[in-house]
């Protein structure tokens, strides 16, 4: 559906929408549904010149999302709960298909947090701002990750001290509770941090990092979301054996959906799309 007057435009129909509201603001905002989404106690609110993008069969469930000037994107079979979502400034959030999320996003003047598949638990708290937060395939839990300091701070000269660095953290990477990761980190692929460690640092693949400051205590390590035994049969390792490394982890890094998608009155979720769109202040 498309309101011209304002150019604001709404494209697919939740199958499920129960307790959740759409709220259209300013002019150029864009909606898009996929096939068989859910949205259940959700308010959605676009301030002018923002895309929010549901893939087919996410499920969102007391959700809040704010975009102004920004764009998220969120890959097919996501799954959101207890997630708050603010972007301004010509940024945005990208999340993969096969994301399990929970936990505050944060995007500001031209941030960007983008992850290949992100599984989150225990609400963690996510800001990137003018710069980038990259995730490969893999998860946190209740940390801090940040790519800014969020206010400058100069020297008596006038010069900049403080400047914005990019996070980059590589697949496999399990991140513990309560830990806080810095602008500059650079976290290789199977890194394993752990609770409490405090880091802004380049940790090599495959590495237990913990303390504040975060310090390797063991290399050539791997992780698993569940000890299987038929992992068993995939030793012995070699950190230099990519094939072999994506294998393990093909079988030992699973995120499984738990949430059961629903269906609701057509005719009533598409009145509430409606009348979100032409309502628009």
């Amino acid at each position: 559906m498309l309101c011209k007057k304002k150019n604001n435009r709404i494209e697919g129909v939740p199958v499920y929408c129960k307790k959740s509201s759409l709220h259209l603001s300013g002019r150029n905002n864009k909606i898009i549904f996929g096939k068989n989404c859910n949205i259940v106690n959700c308010r959605i609110k676009l301030y002018g010149n923002s895309t929010l993008v549901l893939g087919d069969d996410c499920y969102f469930e007391n959700t809040l999302i704010m975009l102004r000037d920004s764009e998220a994107r969120f890959g097919n079979n996501t799954e959101a709960s207890k997630v708050t979502v603010t972007s301004t400034g010509n940024s945005l959030l990208d999340l993969g298909a096969g994301s399990v999320i929970c936990g505050e996003f944060d995007m500001r003047n031209q941030g960007i947090i983008r992850a290949k598949r992100l599984w989150t638990t225990w609400g963690p708290h996510i800001a990137a701002n003018h710069g980038l937060i990259e995730f490969g395939d893999g998860g946190t839990a209740d940390s801090i990750i940040y790519n800014s300091d969020f206010h400058p701070m100069y020297d008596l000269e006038g010069n900049l001290q403080n400047e914005n660095q990019d996070v980059i953290i590589g697949n496999n990477v399990w991140i513990g509770r309560k830990c806080f990761i810095f602008k500059g980190a650079r976290l290789g692929d199977g890194s394993i941090i752990s609770s409490g460690t405090y880091t802004g640092k380049e940790i090599p693949p495959h590495s237990l990092v913990a303390g504040n400051p975060g310090r390797i205590v063991r290399r050539d390590v791997v992780w698993a979301v569940k000890d299987k035994p038929e992992l068993k049969e995939l030793f012995p390792l070699s950190a230099d054996d990519e094939d072999g490394m994506r294998a393990f982890y093909e079988r030992a890094y699973e995120v499984t959906p738990t949430i059961k998608h629903r269906k609701g009155c057509r005719l009533l979720n598409r009145l509430r799309v409606f009348w979100a769109l032409f309502s628009a202040k």
